[in-house]
């Protein structure tokens, strides 16, 4: 931080100085990158989450479906069967 107040104030900065600056500066692009993706993966870890539960909601819906369905048919053939 000082080494920037430094810059900005004209005064200008020794090879040493300028280089370490420009690592340091590198460094926090690197980390804001680096959180940026953390953050999208995130997200997609909570979106996949609720896929996985709208089809686990999906499947319990079409396993009822189809049990009242066969009990359906099964009554249909005991009536016809009579």
């Amino acid at each position: 931080m000082l080494l920037c107040k430094q810059e900005k104030a004209g005064i200008q900065l020794n090879a040493e100085q300028a280089d370490w600056k420009d690592d340091t500066d590198d460094e926090s692009d690197d980390q804001e990158l680096e959180s940026h993706y953390m953050y999208i993966a995130k997200l997609q870890q909570i979106d996949q989450n609720e896929e996985d539960a709208d089809l686990a909601k999906e499947h319990e819906l079409l396993a009822s479906l189809i049990t009242k369905l066969k009990c359906e048919i099964d009554e249909s053939k005991n009536r016809n069967t009579l």
